[in-house]
């Protein structure tokens, strides 16, 4: 992925993970919050319990998919500001040890989060660990691809 993809791909997810966080919040202040629009696209985009359909379900269990990814697309964009040539970001970015320990702090905080919050309708703990567990493994696969660098300094290998 080239670094302007990249950078839309990490804004995007970056603003998607805290919406999410920002109606988590508020789900756990007042669970009622979402009945304001329940009868709109939005219901699914919030934390909400779900109504049944595959997206009310895809939303209260499966939402959790992006997590991870959101987090390291945070530490991309921080990566992004760091001192340096773009290219030895990149590299230290990428490094599998840097990549494994940004990633295992998302889940085990996300693991955190889970065992102290309230559950909504259609939303199974076990699956939840799941579902971190395939995000883990999405962050790590993007993370490989999402650049800092540009191809012509790729090429050169320039530091």
């Amino acid at each position: 992925m080239n670094e302007r993809t990249s950078l839309y791909v990490a804004g995007v997810l970056v603003a998607v993970g805290a919406f999410r966080f920002a109606t988590d919040t508020l789900y756990e202040l007042d669970s009622e919050y979402w009945r304001a629009i329940a009868g709109s696209w939005l219901r699914y985009a919030v934390r909400a319990p779900s109504d049944g359909t595959l997206a009310g379900a895809l939303n209260a269990q499966w939402f959790k998919l992006l997590s991870v990814p959101c987090g390291i697309c945070l530490i991309y964009l921080r990566s992004r500001l760091e001192g340096g040539s773009a290219l030895t970001r990149e590299r230290h970015f990428r490094d599998w040890a840097v990549r494994g320990v940004w990633i295992g702090v998302f889940v085990a905080g996300f693991t955190v989060i889970e065992l102290h919050k309230d559950f909504v309708a259609g939303e199974t703990p076990w699956l939840n660990h799941a579902a971190h567990a395939v995000s883990a493994l999405l962050a790590w696969m993007l993370s490989g691809a999402l650049s800092i660098a540009s191809v012509a300094e790729r090429e050169r290998g320039a530091d």
